[in-house]
């Protein structure tokens, strides 16, 4: 079971890669607050679902062409 506590747990560079933006940006956006995340020590993780909620809620024009 504590294998699978972690599994949807992603590291700042497969979130930059989903997010498109860089490694460092990731991190700046953690730091401020902006990007929801979790600390461990030194190392930063993100929540999958967390990821993808902040995708949804900065979509912009809802379908349409942006």
């Amino acid at each position: 079971m504590a294998s699978e506590a972690g599994k949807d747990l992603l590291s700042a560079s497969e979130t930059a890669r989903r997010l498109r933006l860089s490694v460092p940006h990731v991190y700046t956006m953690a730091a401020a607050g902006t990007l929801p995340s979790i600390k461990f020590g030194r190392a930063v993780r993100f929540e999958e679902s967390a990821v993808e909620q902040f995708i949804q809620a900065h979509r912009r024009g809802k379908g349409k062409a942006a």
